[in-house]
């Protein structure tokens, strides 16, 4: 008699068949032709085509990421940046394509790593913040990746690199070079980690080597190498829009004042009227993400780094999507007296957002 599966070990075990599917997942050309597999469909732009922007009321409430400042505000206006550039390497010579305009009123915010820039269409760009190679996201996976760069650059990426560097003679600007495109290696890594095992739940992102053009007040522009990286704008609600902060942790007095932490309770009813069926698909779609997260937590000792605000729920149609994640050696974490392994930070604020669902 076979033993009965049930819905949490049949999503485990297709986790694990995925990616068992894939023994040389790291090989040229698979890894960057599965990478890119289905982007020039998913961030086609027709300029012939005028395109309805997704009206505001209809993006997150906390579409920002993280706000900035007003002295970060201040200076996005004084000093904006005014488009981007895709650069790559043809003609024997750095080449660009893929003309990303923006507007002073573009920036919308900032991540840990990234700005956050929309575009004219229904799609936002993000340019990579200066990082010291100290940054904790410069672990194992980091090194993985330098120790060969042709599994994770196109060869016409590897060209522009050496070509870069042979235009300078300074060892620190020839380290900084190898370092920009060791890092969209890295990028690209991170999103094949989720991407993988989730296809459907991770949103399209295509991540290049680009050339940002900052204007100072005078209109003379300053030009930057950065990694970057495309994604559509989605409608929808982030996962921190459900939070209801009623009942605040207690800590030292200092701590109170100065950085308050609540228990993260959820109001899924914020959801407005949807069906029961809807849920159950966001809470099974949740498990998976759940089961992700411990497999990679056990079996690659890596943490995937997912907060409230990585998390969307699509509108009108009701499906869960993540964008904007890291992974971390897990020995970056230091395990609580409530979860004795770092992944439960994050696993126990999902199961508390599926617990509001009520569903049985």
């Amino acid at each position: 008699m076979s033993e009965k599966k049930g819905p949490i070990k049949g999503i485990r075990d297709r986790i694990s068949q995925l990616w068992n599917q894939y023994p040389n997942w790291g090989k040229i050309p698979q890894f960057l032709e599965l990478l890119e597999k289905g982007l020039d469909k998913e961030l086609f732009v027709d300029p012939d085509k005028k395109e309805i922007p997704i009206p505001i009321e209809d993006l997150p409430v906390d579409e920002v990421l993280r706000k900035s400042g007003f002295f970060r505000n201040l200076y996005e206006k004084l000093f904006p940046v005014s488009h981007v550039f895709r650069i790559t390497y043809r003609y024997d010579r750095e080449f660009l394509d893929n003309f990303m305009p923006l507007s002073k009123d573009g920036y919308i915010g900032r991540g840990s790593y990234k700005f956050v820039y929309k575009l004219p269409w229904n799609q936002v760009v993000k340019i990579g913040k200066s990082k010291l190679p100290s940054d904790a996201i410069f672990g194992t996976l980091f090194k993985e990746v330098g120790k060969d760069l042709s599994r994770f650059l196109k060869p016409e990426e590897l060209e522009l690199r050496d070509f870069l560097r042979n235009q300078t003679s300074r060892d620190s600007k020839k380290d900084e070079i190898d370092f920009k495109f060791k890092r969209l290696g890295l990028e690209r890594l991170h999103y094949w980690k989720l991407k993988s095992l989730i296809p459907d739940l991770v949103v399209p992102t295509r991540f290049f080597m680009g050339m940002r053009v900052r204007n100072n007040p005078f209109g003379v522009p300053n030009v930057t190498l950065t990694p970057c990286d495309q994604q559509p704008l989605l409608a929808g609600k982030h996962l921190k829009e459900f939070t209801i902060r009623n009942e605040k942790l207690d800590q030292n007095p200092i701590m109170d004042k100065l950085f308050p932490k609540w228990k993260l309770n959820f109001d899924s009813h914020r959801f407005g009227v949807i069906s029961k069926s809807k849920l159950k698909k966001i809470a099974v779609d949740f498990n998976r993400v759940i089961e992700v997260t411990k497999f990679l937590a056990e079996e690659e000792k890596l943490i995937f780094d997912i907060h409230a605000e990585n998390i969307i729920i699509t509108l009108p149609d009701f499906e869960l999507k993540i964008f904007d994640f890291h992974v971390f050696d897990d020995y970056l974490y230091e395990p609580s007296e409530e979860n004795p392994t770092p992944e439960m930070d994050h696993i126990l604020i999902i199961e508390e957002f599926i617990k509001s669902f009520e569903l049985d």
